[in-house]
């Protein structure tokens, strides 16, 4: 659980060190702002939609 946290928490830093917000995230992923917020605040990610997240997607 602890490698869990420390993604989300990366996800999160990311996110903040680009000036996005949830809803520019949820834009980009195309899915809603409470989706996005789940997603992190739960950490349970299928593989596709962490891959949705990098940097390259």
């Amino acid at each position: 659980m602890e490698e869990i946290d420390s993604l989300c928490a990366t996800i999160k830093r990311e996110l903040k060190a680009r000036g996005m917000t949830y809803r520019d995230a949820a834009n980009a992923l195309g899915i809603s702002e409470p989706s996005v917020k789940r997603l992190i605040s739960s950490g349970r990610f299928a593989i596709e939609r962490l891959a949705d997240f990098s940097p390259s997607a």
